[in-house]
């Protein structure tokens, strides 16, 4: 994903402006939710999604700031685990103690009080929630099989995201994308980073700091902080919200069909991960917001398109929603890295 030492140097450098005082971007919206009050009860067990408009900062991913209750107040037990898939622009919220049959419960979605409030919803240049967008999201627990609160309580959380094998499903995306001598393979792939074999990837992407957010002397990756891609890994295993690769990934515009051998011919007409995963479908982000991306983000995107008028099926063509996706869940599972025939 970039070029060799000479080439993939040039391809790289992309075309760089000013960013706008941080947290002067468009406000954040939340524009679509598996639960509220013009949806169904949200099935027993059954995870809570939230579809925001802009890339949100993976900082403000937090409990803090997506806070489930009752209508009292009360969390119910232990508290949730909260997930970001930067793709689908989704906030995945998993009760670890399950929630109550025909009970209301609500999201309340948190607004920073302060420039260094590290709790509150934050887009990528440290915009805010819209103050037009109502903050909390009540919804209700389906009451099961009897119709009564009996039936709550005995239902395990949701099931995570269906599995993905990395040699089967990870590897041929970056094998057809990524891995050529002109970019992350050979003797001297761009960046230091060769993707051109499982043991390549563990050693050269896995907890690494991105050259392009590397602000110091630092090799490993940090915690993410108030300002986007600082010190961020090229792939943080848990956590694809802060992988440097994802973003760079994000600045492509995705193609509806694959140029990975071996992959659904379009996902315009077959079923896709996205469609598979996530509740309610989601497509791609919006030309400002991709725009905002590249302004934060150094270099061009990957992968880096040598010839922009090739025909499909060059190895430089972008990843489909689909692959993204992909990628976006190898990442959540923790990034393995397996041997593969």
């Amino acid at each position: 994903m970039g070029g060799a030492a000479g080439a993939g140097a040039g391809c790289d450098l992309g075309t760089q402006h000013d960013v706008p005082h941080f947290g002067s971007g468009l406000p954040v919206k939340r524009v679509d939710a598996n639960v509220g009050p013009n949806k169904p009860p949200l099935p027993l067990g059954e995870r809570i999604e939230l579809f925001f408009d802009r890339l949100l900062l993976q900082a403000s991913i937090t409990r803090q700031t997506f806070v489930l209750t009752d209508l009292s107040g009360n969390t119910p037990g232990t508290p949730p685990t909260i997930q970001y898939d930067p793709v689908a622009r989704v906030v995945v919220i998993y009760p670890q103690t399950p929630l109550m049959a025909c009970q209301t419960y609500k999201v309340t979605m948190v607004t920073p009080q302060s420039a260094t409030d590290v709790n509150g919803v934050r887009a990528i240049d440290g915009a805010t929630l819209d103050p037009s967008v109502n903050p909390v999201v009540e919804f209700q627990v389906e009451c099961g099989g009897d119709g009564g609160t009996e039936a709550g309580g005995a239902e395990a959380a949701a099931p995570p995201i269906p599995s993905v094998d990395f040699c089967s499903q990870v590897m041929p995306i970056i094998q057809s994308k990524c891995d050529g001598s002109m970019c992350h393979g050979g003797p001297q792939p761009a960046a230091g980073l060769r993707l051109d074999s499982p043991q390549a990837i563990a050693a050269t992407a896995i907890g690494r700091v991105a050259q392009g957010a590397n602000t110091g002397a630092r090799s490993t990756s940090q915690p993410p902080s108030l300002l986007f891609g600082q010190d961020m890994p090229i792939v943080q295993a848990g956590t694809p919200g802060n992988s440097w690769l994802m973003y760079k990934l994000l600045m492509a515009v995705p193609p509806a069909c694959s140029s990975t051998a071996g992959a659904a011919a379009c996902d315009a007409s077959v079923p896709g991960v996205m469609d598979n995963v996530h509740t309610e479908a989601w497509g791609d982000m919006s030309e400002s917001e991709r725009a905002t991306l590249a302004n934060m983000v150094q270099g061009r995107e990957m992968p880096f398109p040598s010839d922009p008028s090739a025909a499909l099926g060059m190895a430089t063509e972008p990843l489909t929603l689909d692959e993204l996706e992909i990628m976006n869940d190898w990442i959540l599972e923790g990034a393995p890295v397996n041997a593969c025939q």
